[in-house]
């Protein structure tokens, strides 16, 4: 898959021959080093770990209605 690269700057797929990513609008230009792969993988890292506290958030509530929802039923 030569004819695809990782933008630089918000790590999407994009065609290797943009100049412009597509998604965030930034100039793309090619690596030079393994730097700003590691930059593109740190900024994925921190959005996967927003994105599970995120979820995690939304279950802790999910199971805080549900407590609340058993102590009326059951009268507590």
């Amino acid at each position: 898959m030569d004819f695809v690269c990782v933008c630089n700057h918000c790590g999407k797929t994009i065609e290797r021959e943009f100049h412009y990513c597509p998604w965030c609008g930034k100039e793309n230009a090619e690596p030079s080093d393994n730097s700003v792969l590691e930059n593109v993988f740190a900024q994925l890292e921190s959005k996967q770990a927003d994105d599970r506290s995120s979820r995690v958030k939304k279950i802790e509530s999910k199971i805080e209605e549900i407590e609340r929802g058993l102590d009326g039923f059951f009268g507590k």
